[in-house]
């Protein structure tokens, strides 16, 4: 437990004179818990703009507008007189997507004739499109539904009657978990995670690699493994302050969900930052400057993302990617986390990834503590003695 605790102190003082390292692994965190939630504090996406194209011009064309206009996904900017019209203002970007009534809508309507209103959407901002084609279905509807009832009631029906006849199977839809469809509570608690994991990968690297760079790498008689756990001992500290900065303070401060228990939650992210911990020890054996491990682990950051699987369903990914991501730790952490941050789960709900995480664990110690132990060069050499600074490169 010594050379645990001396193999701690010197990785605190190393992180702490260096500059960069200590930017990454500690203000990076800071800022990106603090300041990534700001842009989703509206959560999702309202008053998106769209123009109408009314080819009818009666009464009942105008009453379909304000309808559409009211609904707070979207706001109708302009009524044009043609597509054409619609597809320039969409093409300048000025609207988003358009609504089209044809012409005699009223009369086909008071007909009982069945009547097209197209709604486009600029499908490649895809929530966008999302907003606008629910809004404006949502207020097409409200206005079929009240037309079926009048009819319905001229022709004999009561108000009760009307209604259900023209709705025999109402359909009731709940929210589960995200109760206003939010993309920022379905989204800050993944995000968090790839923060931190790719700050103390970046930070581990980093400071390798400027240590190999300055040769001031400290050699020591052990089998590495104290060097190992000692140095991981430092990291998961560190970040285990950052995990009740981003889930508790950060959350409170944007008033963001958070319905599980703050012990749970630290209890089920021990093991996803020992494994990254782990992770990075092994990895920064490959640096030999902090440039090189600051680019590589940079690189990494997106792929991570992409094959996380809360951006994108997981079953949905070819099944050689859904592998390569059960390598990362934030894979798991973040299918554990999500569950215990917005449904309340508890530890025992999310055992199996916080198992598998104790696995990664596991397996990443002993490759660091292989490679740590294959680079003692000159360790075994009784001129160079316990702690003294040299280089294994």
């Amino acid at each position: 437990m010594t050379g645990i605790w001396y193999w701690a102190r010197q990785e605190w003082r190393a992180i702490r004179r260096d500059r960069g390292a200590s930017a990454v692994l500690i203000a990076a965190s800071v800022l990106y818990a603090l300041v990534y939630p700001i842009p989703f504090l509206y959560q999702v996406a309202r008053d998106i703009g769209i123009v109408v194209v009314d080819l009818d011009r009666s009464a009942m064309s105008r009453q379909v507008t304000r309808m559409i206009d009211a609904a707070e996904q979207v706001r109708v900017h302009e009524i044009v007189g043609s597509e054409r019209e619609a597809e320039e203002r969409v093409r300048a970007g000025i609207v988003h997507g358009a609504v089209v009534i044809p012409s005699e809508f009223e009369r086909h309507v008071q007909r009982g004739e069945r009547v097209i209103v197209g709604v486009y959407g600029d499908a490649s901002y895809f929530s966008v499109y999302s907003q606008i084609a629910t809004g404006a279905s949502a207020a097409i509807g409200t206005f079929s539904a009240g037309v079926e009832l009048r009819r319905l009631q001229a022709s004999g029906f009561d108000a009760a009657s009307a209604r259900q006849a023209r709705d025999p199977l109402p359909l009731v839809v709940r929210t589960l978990y995200n109760p206003v469809g939010g993309y920022g509570n379905a989204n800050v608690p993944a995000v968090l995670i790839l923060v931190l994991q790719q700050t103390m990968l970046i930070g581990i690297g980093t400071l390798a690699g400027g240590r190999r760079e300055r040769s001031t790498e400290i050699l020591s008689r052990d089998d590495g493994l104290t060097r190992v756990l000692g140095r991981a001992l430092v990291y998961v500290g560190i970040y285990l302050v950052q995990v009740v900065l981003s889930y508790f303070i950060a959350y409170r401060l944007y008033g963001l969900p958070h319905t599980g228990a703050l012990p749970a939650l630290m209890l089920f992210l021990l093991p996803f930052l020992v494994a990254t911990a782990m992770l990075g020890l092994a990895l920064s054996r490959l640096f030999l400057t902090a440039e090189s491990a600051l680019q590589a682990l940079m690189f990494s950051s997106l792929p991570a993302i992409f094959i996380s699987g809360f951006s994108f369903p997981a079953e949905a990914m070819p099944v050689w990617i859904r592998a390569l991501a059960q390598l990362l730790p934030s894979t798991q952490a973040i299918a554990g986390a999500q569950r215990v941050v917005q449904m309340g789960a508890s530890l025992a709900d999310v055992r199996a990834s916080w198992l598998a995480l104790w696995g990664l664990s596991a397996v990443y110690l002993l490759v660091a503590w292989g490679l740590v132990a294959r680079g003692r060069r000159g360790a075994s050499d009784p001129r160079i003695p316990v702690g003294d600074v040299v280089s294994d490169r």
